[in-house]
Formats: C-alpha cells, structure tokens, sequence
C-alpha cells in the first residue's frame, strides 16, 4: 500500500469510527458555522455562533441525557410565566422527538434542538428576545454579562438546568413583581375579563347610578382596588370613591376620587392590553443593568418621576418634567459627576434652530428680551454681537456661526441648577422658572432634558456625604449668583427608564405609552426570533 493511501486511511479513521449521530453533528454544526441556513424537523436553528462553539467545544458529541432534557422541557413548559412564548423554543418538536422511537440521526437531531432551545431561551432571559435599538434608536441598553455557552456546559455537568435557566432572569423586584402580576392578569382574562363602563356625567360621593357603579365595583374587585365582600349597590359612596382614588394613584391619575372621563377610559382598556402592557415591560427590565449600584437615581419617564433609591429602599422622591413626544427624553445610565449652581445656558441646536431662530427673525430684541447673548468664536475668545447688527434674514442652519447663551439668573431656562452626567444625548436634569406646571398630571413639555421640581432639595441630598456643602453652603452660592461647578467625590449612577408598567410593595402600576414605544416591543415580542 502506497505512502499516500496511508495516509489518506488515517486521516480517515476517526470519521470512520464515529457514530452516525456524532458525523451527522458535525455536519450540521459545520453548516452552521459556515452561514448555512439549517433546519431540523422544519425547525431553525438560531444560535449561529455559540451552537458551533459548543459543539467544537464538546468534540462534536451528543451532550443531553434524559434528565436534563426533562428538566429543559419543563422550563420551556412555563417560559410564559417569563413574559416568553414556549413555542419559540422548539418545544413541540422537542417533546415528540424525545417519546418517539428513535435513529441515531433523530437522537442527534434531538440534541442539536435542545442546544440551540437552551442557548436562546438563556440569551433571551439575560438581555431580551427584543434588541431595543433596532425598534427605538434613542434607547441605548446596558447589556447584562453572561455566557450562555459556559453556563450550558456547567449545567449540563451538573444535571441542574432548571436551577441554571432561573438564575438568568433579571433578579430585580419589580421584574419579580410584574410576573406575579402577569399570572393574576392571565387569570382575570381567563375568567372573562371586565366589562366595558359606559361614559357619562363625572360621578362623585352621594350621586346614584344604577348602570355605571354595579359595573365599576365588579371592575375595582377585579383589580383588588375594592374588597370582594363590598355590597353591590347604586350609590357612589366614600368608600367606593376611596377605591377609585386608589386605582387612579396607581394608574398615574388625578387622585380626586371621582369617576370621569379619563378615570373611565383607563378602567375600560382590557385585561388583554394589561397583559401586553406587563409583558412589555418585563422585556424592558431584561434589558436594563443588572447592578444600578447601592445609591442611584431613577427617573421614569412615562411616570414623570425622579426617585433616589439606597440599598433598595427609596429615599426621596420628586415630580419631572420630560421631553414632549416629538423630543423625546431618550433612555440611557450614566452617572452624575458634578453641580452647576446658577448655570448659563447655551441654547442647543434642536431649540435655536427651531424655535428662536423663526422669533429672531420676527423680532431680534428677542434676544435681550429672555437675557440672551449673542456671541461670535468660541471660548475666551468669544465676543459679543448686538443681535440688532445682524441681517437674521440671512441666516439659516446651515448658516449660522454665532452660539447664544443665556445668563445666569432666575429666569434662565436651567434654573439655579443643574445636575451633569456624561452622554451623548446632551441630556441633564435641572431646575426651571416654569414652576406652574409641576402642577399637572401629565407633564411632558420639555425639549429632551429632564426639569425637577424642588431642585435644590435635591442638590442638598446629592451633596450631603460632600464635605463642607450643606444647606447654608448652597443658599448663599445661589444668593452670589455667580456660576459655580461642584465636583461629585462620588459619581451618582442615574438610569433614565421607561416603564409603562410596574410592581411595587405587592401593586402593579400602569402608565400611559406617552412615546407610543409599547407596540413596536410587542410585536417584536410576537414575531419570529433573529439569529444570534
């Protein structure tokens, strides 16, 4: 036999050798790897990248005894009760395959199904079925760290998938929180849902109505806002009106305890909606960090709140106002570095562009009217432009070599205040001298920034661990007036969230979709998976 024959039987030897079931996976795994679309009993394979390192990994061998394929499948069974639809996951034609009498190719095709369900529900569970990016681009996610191929392999060694799979979900308590409530909604539109109240005169304390309170107490009931031993009755009484007042509070209403329009419109959207509204949201947790830090600040969007919490409890609280719905606040972490006290304000493009350039031109004491500078070069070399000099008409966009800034002062468009993070949405929360409109329910009226309410309240608690800045410090620093920094010694994480839906201390709240942002999650949710 001839040298080459040799040694082409050699290198032949190990193929020759190996099972079906271990040459047909790595075939399949090899068309993977190589951008082949592969199915297996009709069904795609989606892990193109960690499936084959796996596999390398494993010498190609099958990898799944009957336990741990029964302790997947019971996993999958329930991955509804993550906000995640089973079917996503091979499931049906994982359960066939694995009662069905078998070849050794089905056994491999078997294993490569419980790979590829594994390694995408674990991906899934740790940043989410949804890349926020690709349905929102002025949401930026902080992905959570994990290795979905290490945690199979360790799973796998020690027959404990189900314990390995829980662990992945966000361990947060208002994730926690919504899949309680995912299983009570389930619940109510399993049992029928509510029926719809009709609209009418705005009902208070000690009115009568024979057709909307029968029907407004079964909602309430429905909903835990309202005992379930509450007498059916006509009347509106106290007690049904504190009710009310307690939906409202949790449905970021006007707590006034009367059933109105809006009231009404909120109690008629459907169980059904409220079921997608939390699936939503869940989905919005699996995106968010895993660690927020020890002491950190939330604002919520869709809440108009700004919350600070320490070692998981909350410790202040303020009213925000976020950007108008064609300037939206975006969603983002960072963390606060530093205070401006009396800051000048240089008005951003967005803003002069589109709303003080059109009233120069109408007007150029405008300017001076809102204690606006016009300045021409940048930095220490920066002059100033009388705004009355200069031919407005002829400036545009793309024309426009000035920077206008305001000053410093109570009626600067920033406040007293502001506080800094590092992004690239040039976002930050400050003070403003629109005070009034704290007073609203729905509060979305600035340009992107996030405005607080009793700023310096919350400057005070910022500063509080920096020494020699108490209250007296920061009263007479605004009373000076002259603009100052103040650097964190310790930086503040801030998330800016967006949740239309939440738990807390045991309630669930919802929120309206004030960026219309909920449907395209859904549907992202309800379609096909994409390869990862």
């Amino acid at each position: 036999m001839n040298l080459f024959l040799k040694s082409f039987l050699f290198f032949l030897l190990p193929f020759l050798n190996s099972p079906p079931q271990d040459e047909f996976l790595r075939q399949k795994v090899e068309m993977i790897s190589s951008g082949i679309p592969v199915t297996i009993q009709g069904e795609a394979i989606y892990c193109k990248t960690t499936l084959p390192a796996f596999y390398q990994e494993n010498q190609f061998l099958k990898a799944w005894n009957e336990q741990n394929t029964k302790q997947l499948i019971s996993v999958l069974e329930n991955a509804d009760d993550e906000g995640l639809n089973s079917a996503n996951y091979h499931l049906s034609v994982i359960k066939d395959l694995r009662i069905r009498n078998k070849d050794s190719i089905e056994e491999a095709e078997l294993d490569l199904l419980l790979t590829d369900a594994f390694l995408l529900y674990s991906s899934h569970l740790l940043n989410g079925k949804v890349n926020p990016e690709t349905v929102d681009s002025e949401w930026q996610a902080i992905r959570r760290e994990g290795d979905a191929k290490a945690v199979l392999i360790e799973a796998l060694k020690s027959n404990d998938i189900s314990d390995a799979l829980k662990d992945l979900a966000p361990d947060h308590v208002g994730y926690k929180g919504l899949k309680n409530a995912l299983k009570e909604y389930r619940n109510i539109v399993k049992n029928g849902g509510w029926e719809e109240i009709p609209s009418g005169e705005t009902l208070k304390p000690g009115m009568t109505d024979s057709v909307r309170v029968p029907l407004l107490i079964n909602r309430l009931q429905k909903t835990f806002d309202l005992n379930k031993n509450f007498s059916k009755s006509y009347s509106y009484s106290d007690q049904l009106a504190e009710a009310v007042r307690k939906y409202q509070v949790r449905n970021g209403l006007e707590s006034d305890g009367n059933l109105g329009k809006l009231t009404t419109a909120s109690l008629n959207i459907t169980a059904e909606k409220r079921v997608e509204q939390i699936i939503t949201n869940m989905e919005r947790y699996r995106w968010a960090a895993e660690e927020m830090g020890d002491h950190y600040v939330i604002v919520n969007i869709a809440d108009y709140q700004l919350q600070v919490y320490n070692n998981r409890k909350k410790t202040f609280e303020e009213k925000v106002i976020v950007g108008k719905p064609f300037r939206k606040t975006p969603v983002f972490s960072s963390k606060m570095s530093y205070l401006v006290f009396n800051p000048t304000w240089t008005v951003p493009p967005t803003i002069l562009f589109n709303d003080m350039l059109p009233e120069l031109k109408k007007d150029p004491g405008y300017a001076k009217s809102k204690n606006i500078r016009v300045l021409q070069g940048q930095g220490s070399n920066a002059v100033e432009v009388d705004p009355y000099v200069l031919d407005w008409s002829s400036l545009s966009k793309t024309n426009f070599p000035y920077t206008l800034r305001q000053d410093s002062g109570p009626p600067n468009a920033l406040g007293i205040v502001k506080f800094m993070f590092p992004n690239k949405y040039n976002v930050y929360i400050h003070d403003t001298p629109s005070k009034e409109l704290f007073n609203k329910t729905d509060r979305a009226f600035s340009s992107g920034c996030i405005r607080v309410n009793n700023p310096l309240k919350l400057a005070e608690y910022i500063l509080k661990e920096q020494q020699g800045w108490n209250k007296d410090k920061i009263d007479q620093t605004i009373k000076d007036g002259k603009e100052q920094s103040v650097i964190l010694k310790q930086p503040f994480p801030v998330h800016i969230l967006y949740l239309t839906s939440w738990a807390s201390e045991g309630q669930v709240h919802f929120r309206n979709d004030l960026y219309d942002r909920d449907a395209a999650v859904i549907k992202s949710l309800n379609s096909t998976p994409p390869s990862i």
